[in-house]
């Protein structure tokens, strides 16, 4: 969730989240940083915007576009950066035939990773091997724009940042987060100038409403350690 020291990328950990499988070992992501970025609207010495930092612990939606299928893919999300982990749960907005959903849940801590079958509770355990990654903006991003989303009556101030250095005339990574309360509201990796993810996040709300969402199931303590295909098997 999803910055490293270096630069972001795809693919890795956070990623996985972000893919869903859905994020699933398709791309990862984000670059973990050290100390703990400033607050949002922060300026430095030279002028120019320095990242935010974005909440810790935050429950909301997305919707991933992933190059590869061609497909959107829409989840629930409880993201808890505090503990070091995530889950993933797919919603279902249109009947697509011979479509598994599943609930992903990401342990950082405990090195793990459980997919659930939403339908019959069929669990694998797979073993994360990328450390934690959060979803943030990276110290060393290149600030790219300031902007309003929406129009007279109905805006919201956004700021974007890449991962675009001087040597390098495009990136291949960017990150929209609102400046008021740091928000994210877009992360897009491209490949050879062309989009091979993007994750749009919306209706977050603050907190962890129920922990228990980060507990597997029982059929999790006979799991299988293969990763499940997120369409029918026959």
């Amino acid at each position: 969730m999803p910055g490293l020291t270096p630069l972001r990328r795809a693919p890795g950990a956070l990623g996985t989240w972000l893919l869903g499988c859905f994020w699933l070992w398709a791309l990862g992501c984000l670059c973990g940083l050290g100390e703990a970025a400033p607050q949002a609207g922060t300026w430095g010495n030279s002028g120019a915007p320095l990242p935010c930092q974005a909440p810790q612990q935050w429950e909301g939606r997305q919707v991933l576009y992933r190059q590869i299928s061609g497909r959107n893919s829409r989840a629930l999300v409880s993201y808890d950066g505090l503990n070091q982990r995530v889950r993933v749960l797919d919603e279902r907005k249109a009947l697509i035939p011979c479509k598994r959903l599943f609930e992903y849940i990401l342990l950082y801590k405990d090195g793990v990773m459980f997919q659930i079958e939403q339908a019959t509770k069929q669990c694998s355990k797979i073993t994360l091997t990328d450390p934690w990654d959060p979803l943030d903006i990276p110290h060393n991003s290149t600030f790219e724009d300031q902007y309003s989303i929406g129009g007279p009556q109905e805006q919201i101030t956004v700021q974007e940042w890449s991962d675009r250095k001087s040597a390098r005339s495009y990136e291949t990574w960017i990150g929209i987060y609102t400046v008021k309360d740091c928000y994210p509201v877009q992360e897009t990796f491209t490949k050879n100038y062309s989009v091979i993810l993007s994750t749009r996040f919306f209706d977050i709300q603050l907190g962890i409403k129920d922990p228990s969402v980060f507990i597997p199931p029982s059929t999790c303590q006979m799991a299988q350690t293969e990763k499940m295909s997120e369409d029918c098997s026959w």
